[in-house]
């Protein structure tokens, strides 16, 4: 796969490892050749896959994934272009071995990060952020006139005292918009694993891996970044946040997926599956 931003149907001019595992992704997820068309790939240098857009735009989507996926194995890992708080890994150390062996992700995880990604874009996140931004914007406005109205604020207040209670007012819708914007995309996060490991059970197997590999590389980031670890991660590996959830802790993503993980394999105990459905899952 060319580094860079590539069309899907570009794919198939240089077929590598990675890019077997997208078109197995394409297919399950069946997009319409519109979206196929609509939705491109770029390599990303943050750890943690990206996106921007929506299918549901003329524009499109991207999507960016981590330069770590090329990755096969533990000796692949290029140790020389990887600093932790502007140094130098110990790649001997505990910590060291921890985040190497974490930064390289099997096909079904990898499998299970772009099946995500691509059902993140095809939601309506992007309208419903821009409709809450607006209507909360609208909603102060409307409640600053009529505040104004009823209490006669231009008239019975100065200057500097009216902008004291209009910020104020500011303050709190955007506090309520900041908590229902973090409710909502929380809810998205929630929506697309599900609908990922609906796919097949290999999808909840690669989300549980994906997810644990993510809190591994965080607990050893926590430890290699010494105090500064302390403030950006938990000890279980989740990213720290004091007032705000903007998205959903690690561990209970995983969670979630393990109780999909749970269900197909209760299944299987009741239906075993014969030999051509194991062959189907095991190809993705």
């Amino acid at each position: 796969m060319t580094h860079g931003i590539f069309n899907i149907r570009e794919v198939y001019a240089a077929i590598t490892a990675i890019d077997i595992v997208l078109l197995q992704v394409l297919y399950r997820v069946k997009l319409s050749i519109d979206d196929e068309d609509k939705l491109k790939f770029f390599t990303s240098f943050p750890p943690d896959p990206v996106n921007r857009g929506s299918l549901q735009l003329r524009t499109g989507a991207l999507i960016g994934l981590p330069s770590t996926f090329y990755y096969r194995s533990v000796g692949d890992v290029e140790h020389s272009s990887i600093f932790v708080g502007q140094e130098n890994v110990d790649w001997n150390s505990p910590a060291g071995e921890e985040l190497q062996n974490a930064l390289v992700l099997s096909d079904k995880a990898k499998a299970f990060v772009i099946a995500r990604e691509i059902y993140d874009v095809k939601s309506f996140s992007v309208h419903t952020k821009i409709v809450l931004l607006s209507f909360n914007l609208i909603l102060a406005y409307l409640s600053g006139a009529a505040l104004n109205r009823k209490f006669f604020l231009t008239l019975r207040l100065k200057p500097w005292a009216r902008f004291c209670v209009f910020s104020a007012l500011a303050g709190a819708w955007t506090v309520a918009y900041i908590a229902v914007s973090d409710a909502l995309h929380c809810w998205y996060e929630n929506r697309a694993d599900e609908s990922v490991a609906q796919l097949r059970k290999i999808y909840a197997e690669g989300g549980v891996e994906y997810y644990d590999a993510v809190l591994q590389r965080n607990r050893a980031l926590r430890t290699l970044l010494g105090s500064k670890g302390n403030k950006q991660y938990t000890y279980y590996g989740n990213v720290v946040s004091v007032w705000r959830n903007p998205s959903v802790q690690l561990t209970s993503r995983r969670d979630n997926l393990q109780k999909y993980l749970a269900q197909y394999e209760h299944k299987e105990t009741v239906n075993p599956p014969d030999d051509d459905q194991k062959q189907a899952d095991t190809a993705a």
